[in-house]
C-alpha cells in the first residue's frame, strides 16, 4: 500500500490484547476464504432420474426421450502443484470435466498447463437429436442402411380405379392402399447423432507470442428423412412416385487450426491456417419404387438410385491484426483466402438409365472450385471528449468456377431435361460510419449510416438448349442480378432519474433489386426466363425492400427491493417492385418483467411477452401475363403469448435447505387465409380458399427443485420437472394414409404432443 510508513500507530496494551483475541478468528477467516480463492473445489455428482413416457419431441435434444430410468453423472476435479506450491514458483494446472455423462447429449473434457509455457486439452460432446418417433414406412431397410426395398406384395397402380368408360375415377395411388399393403407399415425410430472430438493446445514462445492449435475430429451417424422421387423413365414405373426415406447420415468432417499469434505494446498480429475436410461414407442411396402400370405386378426389382452430398474440402488462409495510432485512436483488421474443392466422381452414384439413351455424363465429375476472399478494416477513434467514432469497410466474394456443363436426362415428369448446371458468384461490398456523442452525463446519442453492395453472376453457363437457344453471357443465370442497400440507425439513452432509464432506437433500410427478368433459367425440355417463375414475381429475400425498425426500452427500480424492465419492438417491410409474391409484413413484440427481493435469500420473478407478425402476398395462376382475375391473395398471422414465474428461497432448515421453481406457459398459434379472383373456388375438399385451420403449438413446463447441504462435502438435490406439449398442424394430414398425394408415400406421422413428467435425485460430494 503506498505511503503506509508515513502513519505511526500507539496501542495499548489492552487494544493489543483486544486484537489479537480477534485477530486470531479473522486469520482462520481469512485462510479459509484464501484457500477456496487459491485452491478450487472438485466435485462429483451421482444422478437418478425417472421419465413416465417416451416422446421424440421432449426428448429431440436433451436425452431424454424414452420413458424409464436413467443414470447420470457429472464431474469437475482439478489440481495441480500451481495451487499448492504457487509460492514457491510452481505453475501446473490439470482439470478433468464431464456433463451428462449417462445421456446422449454427454460431453467430457481434459486439460493440462504450466502457465506461461503450454496448454494441451482434450475434449469429447455427443448430441443425438431425435427426429420422429411416428415415422411408418412399409420399406425394408435399417434406420442409416443405404438400402430400402419393398416387400413382394407392395406395388400401387397410379389409376387404380376406372368407370365403364375407361375414365379415372378417384381415389387414386397411394389414396387406395388395400388392407394387406397398410399391414406393410412399421415404425421406425428417426435420430441422428454426432460424436465430436478435439485436441487443442498453445506453446508460449516469449512474453509476446505464441503459436496455437486445434484439431476438431466430426462423426455424424444415424438418418434424416427426405424425399425421394422414382424416374418416369425406368422400365416399370409409371409417373412420379415420391418416396419418404430414413436418408442415411454416416460422415466424417475433420478440421484443423493453426496460428501464430503476437501482440506488442499498442499492437496485435495473428496468421492462421484453417482447413476442413469432409467425407461422405454414403455416395448414394437405393431404393424401390412402388406405382406400376400393371395391375398385380409388383416393381419392387426396379431398384433406383439417388447420389448423396459429395465429400469436399477446404483451405483457408487468415491474418488479423491491429494497431494503435494514436492513444485513443485504434486500427483494425482482417482478411483471408480459401479453396473450396469438390471433385467426386458421378460413378455409381446415379442409374444408367436416368440418362437419355443411358448415355454416359458430359463429364466424369462435376470438377467443383470456388475461390472466397474476405477483408474487413475498421477504425475507432475517441479523440474528441465524449464522442466516439466508428468507420468500417467489409468485402467478400464467392468466386465459383465449377465447370458449366449440359445434361441431358430423364426427369421425375414425363420430359427429359437438357439443362446446365449453374454455377453462380456473389460479391459484397459494405461500408459503416457510426458515431455515439455524450449529450449530458446522463444522455446519450448514436447514429450508424451504412451501406451494402451485392453482385451475382455466372463465370460461364452451359451451352445450348434442346431449343438452340444459347445459355450465354455472364449474367444469364442470375435474375436478381445486383442489389445496393442503404441504412441509417439512431440510437438514443436518457437517465431519467436516479432509478429510471430509457432507451429508444430506430432504424431505416431501403434495398434497391436490379432486376433481369430475362435471365435464362434452366428447367426440364425447355428454357424459362424470370426464374421459371410467374411474370412479375420476385423472391423477397432478393427483390427491393423497404424497412422500418423501432425499439423502445426502460428500466424502473421502483424501491430497492422491486425492479420492473419494459420492452417493445416493431419491424414493417414493403416490397414496393414486386408485383407478385410477398407484399408486406410486419411483426411487432412487448415484453415486461420484474424481479423482488422479498427477503434476505428469497426472490420472485416474473415476465410475460407477446409477439404478432403478419405477412401478406400474392400470386397468379397466369405464368406468362399479368392478370387481375386469375389471381390470389394469401395472409399468414402468427400470435405468441409467454408467460413464467420463477422464485428462489434459501437458509430454510438452519441454512442448509433451499428450493427454487420456474414455471413458463406459451401458447402459439398461425393462421393462413387465402381469397381467390379465380372463377370457381369450390375445392373445399382440400381448402383451395378461405381460412385454415390454425397451426397451434401450446407449451407448459413446471419445474421444482430443492438442495439439502449435509455438511460442507456432501448436498442432496432433488428435481421434478412437468411438460406439456399440444401441437396441431394441418400439414401432417397429408402424410396420412386415405389421404396423402396420390403419388406420395404415406408415413402416418403426426403433429408431436406429449405430456412428460421427470424426477431426478442428485448426489453431490465435494472436495479440495
Amino acid at each position: 500500500m503506498k505511503n503506509a510508513t508515513k502513519f505511526n500507530l500507539r496501542l495499548s496494551a489492552i487494544s493489543v490484547g483486544v486484537i489479537a483475541l480477534f485477530g486470531a478468528g479473522s486469520a482462520m477467516a481469512d485462510e479459509g476464504e484464501m484457500k477456496a480463492l487459491t485452491q478450487p473445489t472438485s466435485s462429483v455428482q451421482v444422478e437418478a432420474i425417472s421419465v413416465d413416457g417416451s416422446s421424440a419431441k421432449f426428448g429431440e435434444y436433451n436425452g431424454l426421450n424414452r420413458g424409464g430410468g436413467y443414470v447420470n453423472g457429472a464431474l469437475n476435479v482439478r489440481g495441480g502443484t500451481a495451487y499448492t506450491g504457487n509460492e514457491q514458483g510452481d505453475t501446473t494446472r490439470w482439470a478433468i470435466t464431464g456433463d451428462n455423462l449417462g445421456l446422449t447429449s454427454r460431453s467430457a473434457g481434459a486439460s493440462i498447463s504450466d502457465q506461461g509455457s503450454w496448454s494441451l486439452g482434450v475434449g469429447f460432446d455427443q448430441l443425438q437429436h431425435n427426429t420422429s418417433d411416428s415415422f411408418q414406412t412399409p420399406y425394408q431397410g435399417n434406420m442409416g442402411g443405404s438400402s430400402f426395398t419393398l416387400p413382394s406384395n407392395f406395388y400401387q397402380n397410379p389409376n387404380t380405379i376406372y368407370k365403364a368408360s375407361g375414365t379415372q375415377n378417384s381415389p387414386y395411388g397411394t389414396q387406395n392402399l388395400t388392407p394387406a399393403i397398410k399391414g406393410d407399415f412399421q415404425g421406425m425410430n428417426i435420430s441422428n447423432t454426432r460424436y465430436n472430438t478435439n485436441l487443442n493446445g498453445t506453446a508460449v514462445i516469449d512474453s509476446n507470442s505464441n503459436l496455437t492449435f486445434e484439431y476438431n475430429n466430426l462423426k455424424q451417424t444415424g438418418a434424416k428423412l427426405g424425399a425421394a422421387s422414382s424416374s418416369s423413365q425406368s422400365s416399370g414405373v409409371a409417373a412420379q412416385g415420391v418416396s419418404i426415406l430414413a436418408m442415411p447420415t454416416d460422415s466424417q468432417t475433420d478440421t484443423l487450426n493453426l496460428a501464430y499469434n503476437w501482440k506488442g505494446e499498442g499492437s496485435h498480429f495473428t496468421a492462421g491456417y484453417f482447413g476442413s475436410f469432409y467425407q461422405n461414407n454414403v455416395t448414394g442411396v437405393n431404393w424401390a419404387p412402388f406405382l406400376s402400370t400393371t395391375a398385380g405386378t409388383a416393381v419392387s426389382n426396379v431398384m433406383q438410385t439417388m447420389s448423396t452430398q459429395p465429400s469436399n474440402s477446404l483451405n483457408q488462409v487468415n491474418l488479423a491484426g491491429g494497431y494503435d495510432i494514436a492513444k485513443k485512436t485504434k486500427l483494425t483488421g482482417n482478411a483471408s483466402i480459401s479453396q473450396n474443392i469438390q471433385n467426386q466422381g458421378f460413378g455409381g452414384t446415379y442409374n444408367n438409365y436416368m440418362m437419355v439413351g443411358s448415355a454416359a455424363p458430359p463429364v466424369a465429375s462435376m470438377n467443383g472450385l470456388v475461390n472466397t476472399s474476405h477483408a474487413d478494416v475498421k477504425l475507432t477513434d475517441q479523440s474528441v471528449k465524449d464522442l466516439a467514432l466508428t468507420a468500417s469497410a467489409k468485402f467478400d466474394q464467392r468466386d465459383n468456377l465449377t465447370q458449366s456443363n449440359m445434361y441431358n436426362f430423364n426427369s421425375i415428369s414425363t420430359n427429359t431435361g437438357n439443362i446446365p448446371n449453374t454455377p453462380m458468384s456473389i460479391k459484397e461490398t459494405q461500408l459503416l460510419l457510426g458515431g455515439d456523442y455524450r449529450l449530458t452525463k446522463d444522455q446519450k446519442l448514436g447514429l450508424t449510416l451504412a451501406n451494402n453492395n451485392v453482385n451475382r453472376w455466372c463465370n460461364q453457363y452451359g451451352t445450348t438448349s434442346t431449343a438452340g437457344t444459347p445459355f450465354l453471357g455472364t449474367s444469364s443465370c442470375v435474375s436478381a442480378t445486383a442489389s445496393n442497400e442503404n441504412k441509417a440507425d439512431v440510437n438514443y439513452k436518457i437517465k431519467a432519474t436516479e432509478d429510471i432509464n430509457f432507451k429508444l432506437a430506430a432504424g431505416y433500410s431501403n434495398r434497391k433489386t436490379q432486376w433481369n427478368n430475362q435471365a435464362l433459367v434452366a428447367m426440364p425440355n425447355t428454357v424459362y426466363t424470370n426464374g421459371g417463375n410467374i411474370a412479375g414475381f420476385q423472391p423477397f429475400f432478393e427483390a427491393s425492400r423497404k424497412q422500418f425498425v423501432g425499439k423502445a426500452s426502460t428500466n424502473w427500480q421502483a424501491s430497492e427491493d422491486l425492479g420492473f424492465t419494459l420492452g417493445g419492438k416493431y419491424t414493417n417491410d414493403t416490397y414496393p417492385d414486386s408485383t407478385y409474391g410477398v407484399q408486406n409484413g410486419y411483426s411487432w413484440s412487448l415484453n415486461l418483467d420484474s424481479t423482488y427481493v422479498y427477503s434476505i435469500e428469497g426472490t420472485v420473478s416474473a415476465y410475460a411477452t407477446q409477439q404478432n407478425m403478419q405477412r401478406s402476398m400474392v400470386s397468379n395462376t397466369s405464368a406468362t401475363t399479368i392478370s387481375s382475375t386469375s389471381g390470389w391473395s394469401n395472409n399468414l398471422n402468427t400470435n405468441t403469448t409467454t408467460i413464467g414465474l420463477g422464485f428462489k428461497q434459501g437458509g430454510l432448515i438452519d441454512g442448509k435447505f433451499s428450493v427454487n421453481g420456474d414455471m413458463t406457459y406459451s401458447k402459439a398459434n398461425s393462421i393462413y387465409s387465402t381469397n381467390a379472383a379465380l372463377s370457381t373456388c369450390n375445392a373445399a375438399a382440400t381448402a383451395t380458399c378461405g381460412i385454415l385451420p390454425g397451426i397451434q403449438n401450446n407449451l407448459g413446463v413446471i419445474k421444482l427443485g430443492g438442495n439439502y447441504q449435509l455438511d460442507k462435502n456432501q448436498k442432496f438435490s432433488m428435481m421434478y420437472w412437468y411438460q406439456h406439449l399440444y401441437s396441431n398442424d394441418f400439414y401432417y394430414n397429408g402424410y396420412q394414409s386415405g389421404y396423402s398425394p396420390a403419388g406420395s408415400m404415406p408415413t402416418n406421422q403426426t403433429s408431436p404432443s406429449y405430456n412428460v413428467n421427470v424426477f431426478s435425485v442428485v448426489y453431490t460430494y465435494s472436495f479440495d
